[in-house]
């Protein structure tokens, strides 16, 4: 079919206007997400500090009733749409619910969240990235004037483009959008998102350069350092990696369930955001407490803290508080993801098969602690490239890319055996519930 010149200067005139949503997009993102990083900085330097100069057992414990009832507060009496991951309310404003979106919502989940995750809450940083990057996306789409189908549009975007942002991973945050908030998308929409993608983390880099150098070479080094020691995949490895994605998929199975119930629970109790995530922040920090000084830090994710246990006692320890920890934060609807919380409980179990394969075996693959990260992840949620892609992106180490693959496939296998729901649909689930009818 001929195009004619009238076609091709409107098809021109769209996307001009595409390209202009898109980089304000990706520029109020970038942004956000800068501020929102040293938010996260400047509270968790606090904590630090005070842990070193006075008993851990108190600081911990108090900066997580501090940093609860802080965001709580936040949330309860300014903005209630903010509490949550984040990623929940994205989808069901996607999917035409009223959910609360633009810049109330964006304000108070970075303040609430930067709060929560600084003072010791164990969520991550990606679910409010993505629902900040959709509220300021929206916004942006509705000063342009874009139409309703532009506006969902633009939110995939923004969504995406807070994930990548935020882990400096363009083709995580990509393979998030197509793959959870805009199934069966047509080419054309496909291109868009990845423009947009990657023009945000284009922008992220920039705003975070400094020093010496060019600035668009900032951030591209490894978000985690890790010592694969690969040259090559072994087939040895193999049916230990399988091993850990049958485990991944059955803990993932199950944890999904315990999340629900314990949100129940808590809904059960109606004690409001400022009274419920005090006691939360208490009963994690305590937990926490019981950890080595290594894990008081969420930089890295918390990796460079499991590269350092040495006994399957020391790595079950970490397992069982970084998991309970992550499941009541969750299920208590902390300001917070629980993308990057996921990635550190798989890496916690992959750590701990590879202690024990080092007990009885004396040998174990070094690849173990990121495969588990990937492999409990996309149990969760069932999107095998978004899992691989952003795991293999914090270490930008293609030796891990294989690894990663084999326990995650087998682990989204394992748990679709048990489970047909993702955690993304029964929260969901829970929050039309808790909504009542008609609202």
């Amino acid at each position: 079919m001929t195009v004619t010149p009238f076609d091709r200067r409107r098809k021109l005139r769209r996307l001009l206007g595409l390209f202009l949503l898109v980089n304000a997009i990706g520029l109020g993102v970038a942004g956000a997400i800068w501020i929102y990083a040293r938010e996260i900085q400047a509270v968790n330097a606090l904590r630090l500090q005070l842990a070193t100069h006075l008993p851990r057992p108190l600081v911990l414990p108090l900066m997580g009733v501090l940093g609860g009832g802080i965001a709580g507060g936040l949330i309860a009496f300014l903005e209630p749409g903010a509490k949550g991951s984040g990623i929940v309310q994205v989808m069901l404003w996607m999917r035409g619910v009223p959910i609360p979106m633009g810049w109330r919502v964006a304000v108070v989940k970075l303040l609430a969240s930067g709060i929560a995750i600084g003072g010791g809450i164990p969520v991550g940083p990606e679910g409010p990235s993505i629902q900040i990057g959709a509220s300021l996306a929206k916004e942006s789409a509705g000063a342009l004037q874009a139409d309703g189908g532009d506006r969902r549009l633009a939110v995939a975007i923004g969504s995406g483009a807070g994930l990548a942002a935020i882990f400096h991973a363009p083709l995580g945050g990509l393979a998030y959008s197509l793959e959870e908030l805009l199934k069966r998308a047509d080419i054309r929409t496909n291109t868009i998102v990845a423009f947009a993608t990657f023009a945000t983390v284009a922008w992220t880099r920039l705003l975070a350069g400094h020093g010496g150098g060019p600035a668009w070479l900032k951030e591209l080094a490894p978000i985690i350092s890790f010592p694969s020691r690969l040259n090559e995949f072994r087939l040895v490895d193999v049916p230990v990696l399988l091993l850990l994605g049958a485990l991944a998929g059955l803990l993932a199975m199950q944890y999904q369930r315990w999340i629900v119930r314990m949100r129940q629970g808590f809904f059960r109790l109606r004690l409001p955001s400022w009274q419920l995530l005090p006691l939360v922040g208490l009963a994690i920090g305590l937990g926490w407490s019981l950890l080595p000084p290594s894990f008081d830090d969420p930089d890295s994710l918390g990796f460079d803290a499991l590269l350092g246990l040495d006994t399957p006692l020391k790595a079950l320890a970490a397992l069982a508080v970084q998991a309970a920890g992550t499941a009541v934060a969750v299920a208590a609807e902390a300001p917070g993801g629980f993308l990057a919380p996921a990635l550190v409980v798989g890496a916690c179990l992959g750590t701990l098969l590879e202690q024990v394969c080092l007990l009885l075996f004396h040998d174990a693959p070094s690849t173990l602690l990121f495969a588990g990260g990937g492999a409990f992840l996309g149990a969760l949620t069932r999107t095998p490239l978004t899992a691989i892609l952003l795991t293999f992106e914090l270490s930008k180490d293609y030796a891990l890319l294989l690894p990663i693959g084999f326990a995650t496939l087998t682990a989204i296998a394992v748990a679709d055996l048990f489970e047909r729901e993702t955690i993304f649909d029964l929260l969901r689930r829970e929050a039309l519930r808790e909504r009542g009818p008609g609202k």
